[in-house]
This record gives C-alpha cells, structure tokens and sequence, in this order.
C-alpha cells in the first residue's frame, strides 16, 4: 500500500475482511496490531510502500509490515512519560502478543512481526466453532 495514514483504513477494512469469520475471535487483536505496525512504518520508515502480510501458522496468525527503511534501524520499546502523546504502540504490540514479535531484515528493507496467538483448541485453517 502507499506509505500514507489514510491508506491503514482501507488496510484494516482488508485484514478484518481476511481474518473474519474463520479467525474472529482474534480479528480484533490482530487487525489492531496490523495497524499500529503499519501506522508505525508510514510514520518512521521514510518508505514510499508498506506491505502488510497475514500469515496463518499453526498456532497463531501472524502479522508482517514491510517497509525500505534501513535494516539496521530497529523498532524498539521506548519509555514514555504519562503525559506523552506518543510511544506506547510496541508495548501494546508486546503486550498483546505475550511477547510474540520483532524485526528482521528483509528482501528489501525492514520487516517487523507479530503474532497473535489462536485460541487453545484451535489450530490455523479451522473454520470457526460452534
């Protein structure tokens, strides 16, 4: 998608599109991240596109953005004071995900993942249950 904040809405309209019905009990989680990792590669990256994937594993969907930011320029958790306005959106990532998340370097610049983990009893590819 262009590396543009009014294209995360029609990604989030995408990603819950692909996620609903087989993965609804986890749609919500997962698009919201899909979206903090997006907003965050617009915002930081300096990329012209950002690519948004969603990955069903065994145990988990996983979320990865792409952008042609530098490699070597790692996201990371930052401390943010109570009055900031920015800052948070990795440590929601790594709360909602008990941990589930990081970068590597990809094809062509940066990839940052996460996954969201299926509920117990439920592996990927299940349709949903009753």
């Amino acid at each position: 998608m262009p590396a543009a904040a009014p294209e995360v809405a029609r990604m989030r309209r995408w990603a819950y599109g692909m996620l609903v019905p087989a993965y609804e009990a986890i749609a919500d989680d997962t698009v919201l991240l899909a979206c903090e990792l997006a907003t965050n590669a617009i915002r930081h990256s300096g990329s012209g596109t950002v690519t948004v994937t969603l990955l069903s594993l065994t145990d988990a969907i996983r979320v990865e953005v792409a952008d042609s930011g530098a490699s070597g320029d790692v996201p990371r958790i930052v401390e943010s004071g109570p009055d900031a306005t920015g800052g948070r959106g990795l440590h929601m990532v790594a709360t909602l995900t008990g941990g589930r998340w990081g970068t590597y370097a990809g094809d062509t610049g940066r990839v940052v993942w996460c996954e969201v983990t299926l509920p117990l009893g439920r592996n990927a590819g299940e349709g949903p249950t009753a």
